[in-house]
């Protein structure tokens, strides 16, 4: 089936990150699994969209923070005008009448205590659709013949294990059709069903889909269930959608290697089919330490110097080198190895000497970086001393409604592409503008057939900015609480701005980025790549440098002339940095930092037709 031009929901920088439990006493900084990290789709009217990875890839996760079973760490999943992620109370019900989610499992998502009639009815009740008891009956019997279970009377009575497997799944998709949905997410729906009996569990999705014109999310580790199914496939690695087309592209022209590497995986039943199957390295890796760069990369054939290789990739080198024992010549001289993002610190130990190490590492960059892309990204080898660090301190800066109006537009513009056509808001945001300390949206015209209790435009776009301010604030955009009031009228919204405040938090964010953009990414800046990753706390950011000697009081000076720079510019979280202290840590006197390259994740790029894929490989090659 074509798939249809209007955009149903749209999922952008989707995130869930679920914080790891410590103990009641632990003042550690917390550990987070990145289920799903910056994931971006739409789902089309009419569409069936198949969602595939292997096990732990954040799939079931993806589904469920559509339905808003889960709430999201960050980003947008926009439904009707409105981002999902943000609804609360009576509106989120209402959402939830018209999403509806098909379980992996028919025996453990239907109560085993209640009969058919009464599963079916449930959602009825909980959304008070139907006069009477008798119009309810007659809803439930016709969502169950829909879904294949035909006399429907020979089915309201019985109980969930007077059914099989096949007949439990039916009855989960009647319970999900029975209040006449506009999107379903189906998780894994035949994967507990016999082989003999999924066939027509699928055929009668199609069905539905074809009489119903309901768009799908259908998710499943099962690439050729999914080829059946689906117009579209995403397919998803360690919490992101790395490749993104019509289903037969995908699978005729996979373009990233884990996709090739999926697909080379499938059984072909023909004994003198013949194809490679592609080897992929090790495990899938944590999800609580994503690599940097491409995801892919640990595992993937394909690697080349521009992935992303880090600190970690040459730690697990070294150990093969075996350093740590008595018999290699280097240990007498390297002590812990402490990965840090790009880079890695080598502690040298009492007695040890690091221009020795130096001299080591660079002989294996000259012998092995042809060979190996890691020693090809090493840049640059210093020493530091590592018994200190430098901290700029943070305090509060109140802000005028003007900056929070301005900056509101930036998070609006920077989030929500309303200008573009696939948008569920195009059409409805015209334009933004600031003046003085309020932001005025201009909103198009009504529609000539709004249906009866149908929001307006302008109630829509209300609605939405209250949430998306909601939504800014729990973030931890705490100057976001001076966008006091939204209001709209005659094609018109306007939010009005007063005076809030930074915390020291965020002041400590914009410091961390500043350090980021105007001292270590920028080439023409003294410590370009000399300063490792900064680090946020509650009231400071603390810095350490790939370097020793004079270099600490320059960056002292050169950080206090910047930030005096930028305030004097209008930035406002500047005033509220303190010059650079310097701070005592303990540790080894002398250290040797390994420096990679500093490369940013893949996005999504389009190669040609709407085939999209996250990889390296195809710089440069974005139509």
């Amino acid at each position: 089936m074509p798939v249809g031009s209007d955009v149903v929901v749209k999922v952008t920088n989707l995130k869930k990150y679920f914080e790891l439990t410590k103990g009641v006493f632990s003042f550690a900084e917390p550990v987070y699994v990145k289920a799903v990290d910056d994931v971006n789709f739409e789902i089309h009217e009419g569409e069936i969209l198949g969602l595939v990875g292997e096990s732990g890839c954040g799939k079931t996760t993806t589904g469920r923070l559509l339905t808003r079973l889960e709430d999201p760490t960050g980003g947008s999943v926009f439904f009707q005008g409105r981002d999902v992620a943000l609804l609360q109370a009576y509106n989120l019900k209402v959402f939830r009448r018209n999403i509806q989610m098909v379980f992996q499992d028919p025996y453990e998502s239907l109560n085993p205590r209640t009969t058919v009639l009464q599963t079916i009815m449930e959602p009825l009740i909980n959304h008070n659709i139907g006069e009477t008891y008798e119009e309810r009956v007659e809803l439930a019997a016709k969502a169950l013949e829909d879904a294949g279970l035909a006399p429907a009377k020979e089915y309201l009575n019985r109980f969930p294990h007077e059914l099989s497997g096949g007949q439990r799944q039916r009855v989960s998709i009647a319970r999900a059709l029975v209040i006449n949905p506009k999107v379903i997410v189906a998780d894994e729906p035949v994967s507990m069903l016999d082989v003999s009996i999924r066939a027509g569990v699928l055929n009668l999705m199609l069905d539905l889909r074809d009489k119903y014109n309901i768009p799908y999310l259908f998710i499943t580790h099962d690439i050729a269930v999914a080829r059946y199914v689906s117009d579209r496939l995403a397919v998803m690695y360690l919490g992101r959608v790395v490749e993104l087309a019509e289903t037969d592209k995908v699978i005729f022209e996979p373009k990233h290697p884990y996709t090739r590497a999926l697909l080379s995986a499938v059984p072909v039943p023909d004994p003198e089919h013949k194809h490679g199957r592609i080897q992929i390295s090790g495990e899938i890796p944590s999800a609580t330490n994503v690599p940097l760069g491409c995801r892919f990369r640990p595992r993937c054939p394909f690697s080349f110097v521009e992935c992303g290789w880090e600190g970690k990739d040459l730690a697990a080198w070294l150990l093969e080198q075996k350093v740590a024992d008595p018999a290699h010549p280097m240990n007498a001289h390297i002590g812990e190895i402490e990965p840090n993002g790009f880079s890695l610190i080598i502690k040298i130990k009492d007695g040890g000497d690091p221009a020795k190490v130096i001299s080591f590492l660079e002989s294996k960059v000259a012998e092995l970086q042809e060979k190996v892309p890691m020693f090809k990204a090493i840049f640059a080898l210093n020493h530091m001393g590592t018994d200190k660090e430098l901290v700029l301190r943070t305090k509060a800066v109140s802000v005028p409604g003007e900056y929070v109006a301005k900056e509101l537009l930036e998070k609006l513009n920077e989030t929500v592409d309303y200008k573009s056509r696939g948008h569920p808001l195009y059409g409805t945001i015209m334009d933004a503008k600031v003046s003085g300390s309020t932001l005025a949206l201009t909103i198009g015209p009504e529609s000539a057939h709004l249906a009866e209790g149908e929001p307006t435009k302008v109630e829509t776009t209300v609605g939405f900015v209250k949430d998306f301010v909601k939504g800014l604030v729990r973030s931890g955009f705490s100057e976001f609480k001076g966008a006091s009031s939204v209001t709209g009228a005659e094609g018109k919204v306007v939010v009005t701005c007063r005076q809030a405040k930074l915390t020291p938090k965020r002041v400590a964010q914009e410091a961390a980025e500043i350090i980021s953009e105007e001292m270590i990414m920028d080439p023409r800046s003294g410590f370009h790549n000399l300063i490792l990753a900064p680090k946020v706390t509650r009231s400071s950011v603390e810095i350490r440098l790939c370097t020793g000697g004079k270099k600490w009081e320059e960056f002292a000076g050169e950080s206090k002339d910047l930030f005096e720079r930028k305030a004097r510019e209008g930035h406002m979280a500047s005033k509220g940095v303190a010059p650079a202290v310097e701070k005592a840590v303990k540790g080894a006197k002398q250290a040797v930092v390994v420096s990679f390259f500093h490369v940013a994740e893949p996005p999504l790029t389009d190669v040609g037709g709407g085939h999209q894929v996250a990889c390296y490989l195809f710089k440069g090659q974005a139509q």
